[in-house]
């Protein structure tokens, strides 16, 4: 077997992407902070964000931007899902793709818990969106920093 089959069975599948997108906010503060750190730096700007399919750490990056923009939680649900007819032209491919390693169809799309799941885990753990990114070092400046370059 594969480590990538390993992997996939044993690690990602039991965890969904909900799971995963908590292990990277638990883990990975340091490199959330640099990722969003490019936001709020004006010679960082203009910016292009992509992704194979935009649904996992790329849509985990944006959606925590526009948290960050105070945007309503039902519009950023919207735009996560709009990724999936995003991909629609590329489902075939992408369903061989996750099979091949052992996952299942749920891993071609975005995840319909997403959004509020990782909305609820840094309430739950952190005390919400703003405490945990200043745990991460992105304080209230860097914060308004960020809302200044993107918003008009």
């Amino acid at each position: 077997m594969s480590a990538i089959r390993i992997i996939a069975t044993e690690v990602m599948l039991p965890r969904g992407l909900l799971g995963l997108g908590i292990d990277t906010v638990d883990i990975s503060g340091l490199e959330i902070k640099e990722a969003l750190s490019l936001y709020a730096t004006r010679d960082s700007l203009p910016i292009l964000v992509h992704c194979t399919q935009g649904k996992d750490r790329t849509g985990l990056i944006i959606s925590l931007v526009l948290m960050i923009l105070n945007t309503p939680i039902d519009a950023i649900e919207h735009d996560y899902f709009l990724t999936n007819r995003g991909l629609e032209a590329e489902n075939a491919q992408i369903l061989t793709e996750v099979r091949q390693i052992g996952l299942t169809e749920e891993w071609a799309t975005t995840s319909p818990v997403m959004i509020r799941g990782l909305q609820k885990h840094l309430l739950a753990k952190y005390g919400g969106l703003n405490a945990y990114l200043d745990g991460i070092g992105f304080g209230a400046d860097l914060r308004a920093g960020l809302r200044e370059r993107l918003m008009y």
